[in-house]
Formats: C-alpha cells, structure tokens, sequence
C-alpha cells in the first residue's frame, strides 16, 4: 500500500502542479493581451510589468487551485480507469475510499496552502500590485480622465483611526462623504468626526461641514458637537495611501478581517452580518481543493475503458455548477436567509456531500 499510496501521491501532485502553472501563465497572458494596445501606447517598461504579476501571483494562485486540482484528479482517475488500473486495485480488495486518501491528503495539503497564501502573502502582495497598477499602469488613464472615482473606501490608518468615504475622486484628491472614527488602545470608540467633503491641499487634508463628537467608552456623546464651515482634517495618510491600503475583506488577512468586524460591530446589523459571511469564506474557500475532487472522482472512475476525456468534461461541467451555488450560498447568507457560517459553507456542504454519497456508491 506505501507504493500504491506514493504512487497516487506523486501523479495527483505532479499533475497539479503543471495544471497550476498552466492556467498561471494562460491568465497572464490573457491578462496582458487584453490591455496590450494600452501597454504599447503608453510604453510600459517590462520590468514593471513583471514586478506587478509577481505580486499578483499569490491571488492567481489561490484563485486557480481548485481547478487545477480538480483536473488532477480527473486526469490521473480517468487515465488509471483507462488502463484498468482501478478495476485491478478493487479486485484486489482495496476500497475506493483507500485509494483515494493519498489524493485526499493532498488535496488537504493544497488547501492549507491556499489558506496560508491567502492569509499570508495575499494582502501585502495585493497592496504592492495596485501600487504598481496606479503608479505605472494607470497612467494613461488617470491623464485622459476628469475624475476617476472609487466607491465605498475604508482604511484602517494611524493612531487607530477608520476612515470611512462614500466616493474618492483620485484625479482630484477628494473624499466625499467622509467618516472617521478614533479608538482608543481598548478599541473603544473615541471620537467621531464627518465630513461632507475632505480634500487634499498644501500636503495636508482639509474638510468642509465638519462635526467632531466626543465619545465614552459605553459610545454616548459627551458634551456638544464641534461644527466647522472648515477645518483642517486630522489625517496622516497621503491619496495615495487611500489607492494601495484600502481595506477590502477579499485582500484581508483572516486576523485583519476579524479585527475590522470587531472594530465595526455597531456599523450595523447589515453590514456586520456580510463581514460575518466573508470572514467565514475565508476558511470555506481553501476546502473547495478537496470538495472538488469530492465531486470529480465518481464521474472520472465511472467512465468506460477509453472514456477518460468524456469524465474530465462531465467532471469540469459538474464542478463549475460550484461557482452559481458558491455564489448562491453567500447572498442567501448576506441577506441573513441562512446563519453567516452556513452561506460560506454551503456550496462546500453540498457538493462535499453529494460527492461522498457518489463514492459510497463504488
């Protein structure tokens, strides 16, 4: 069984390595093709070109892995099926559920890495690849744009401030609709100050109809509100710093997340209750490595002799019905129809469960 086992091993992980670096390359090069007109009018040099899809990578990856294991799979089960190599393992005694756990094992293996690339390397990596994007990508845009607006921006900046903006115009450096909130070491809630309009001026922020109250640690207002016509605004951060460190919960660590959602549990039942759904995903999502072979394995060990390439489309076919449900589960629970962990975990429990009901069929 130890060469059996090694022998599984290393064909699954062999081959989903060379699906991973595939798909890797076919998404750059559809990247760069889709813009490419852009690059040669714009004469983006080559080394930033590189410098931005080597920080892009960790999401590439993480986004491609399922898939890649679930061709893996169906690619190394349909060509031992081919050969007869699985009807010759079965009469030998061996379950299917015992040929399948090196695969499994390394599936969970890959999952642990998505996570830990999505926890770890994502975010910083992220934030250098928009850097780059703004910096040298986007310039031709930026020039030919009278306003290039961003919705819904928040970054968690200095002195443990939140800012919060309905619109940020990045031609033009200003915040609309402004909110920043001050904690203390505790996370309390200190001081609330809006704005109606924040812009940057002489190397600092001002705002226009500003308020600024003061609050205590149970979040009542103390003493009255500060109103200003216009004021100078207590900012460290630069436009720029609002471009690369917005905080958006696909480029969040799982830590950070979980920190933003306890920062901001009284921003409202709605939005906290979506954070809750995304903060789940983040540990759902790895998993879809072993769901997806869940799903595959049956279609691939069902196929005749010779039927191996008709089991890796049926397989391909039944596992991208993931993404709709994926999709389904997540605003079923963001709508607060199913409890925050259940929408990211449905698609999973699912097609995790329909594939162990097929298998249990052999």
């Amino acid at each position: 069984m130890v060469i059996l086992d090694r022998y599984f091993f290393k064909g699954f992980i062999s081959t989903f390595l060379f699906c991973l670096f595939l798909l890797w390359s076919l998404f750059i090069l559809g990247d760069i093709f889709g813009f490419l007109d852009e690059i040669l009018r714009e004469r983006i040099p080559v080394a930033s070109l590189i410098r931005f899809y080597t920080y892009l990578t960790p999401f590439i990856v993480t986004q491609i892995a399922p898939i890649s294991t679930l061709i893996a799979c169906v690619y190394l089960l349909g060509n031992l099926n081919k050969h007869s190599e699985i009807t010759a393992i079965r009469a030998s005694g061996i379950s299917i559920w015992r040929a399948l756990r090196p695969i499994l094992a390394a599936a969970f293996i890959i999952s642990i890495f998505v996570f830990i690339v999505n926890d770890k390397l994502l975010p910083p990596a992220m934030r250098l690849a928009n850097r780059i994007r703004y910096e040298k990508l986007d310039v031709g845009k930026r020039g030919k744009a009278q306003s290039i607006k961003v919705e819904n921006v928040a970054i968690y900046g200095y002195g443990n401030r939140i800012i919060f903006a309905r619109k940020f115009d990045i031609k033009q450096n200003v915040l609309e609709d402004t909110i920043i909130h001050r904690h203390d070491a505790q996370h309390d809630l200190i001081l609330r100050t809006s704005a109606k309009k924040v812009y940057w001026k002489d190397n600092a922020w001002h705002g226009e109809q500003v308020v600024a109250y003061r609050m205590d640690s149970a979040g009542e207002f103390v003493g009255e509100p500060v109103i200003s016509d216009e004021a100078k605004i207590d900012i460290i951060e630069t436009p720029t710093d609002f471009i690369n460190n917005q905080w958006k919960p696909e480029y969040m660590s799982y830590t950070q997340l979980k920190k933003y959602i306890r920062i901001f549990a009284m921003g409202g039942q709605k939005s906290y209750r979506r954070l809750l759904v995304d903060l789940h995903y983040k540990l759902a999502f790895p998993f879809t490595c072993m769901v997806t072979i869940l799903i595959s394995a049956p279609f691939a060990l069902s196929t005749k002799r010779g039927g191996a390439l008709l089991g890796m489309a049926t397989g391909i076919v039944i596992a991208l019905l993931y993404i709709p449900v994926m999709a389904v589960g997540l605003a079923l629970g963001k709508g607060g129809m199913l409890p925050p962990v259940l929408g990211a975990w449905f698609s999973n429990i699912l097609f995790g469960g329909a594939g162990i009901y097929l298998l249990s069929k052999f």
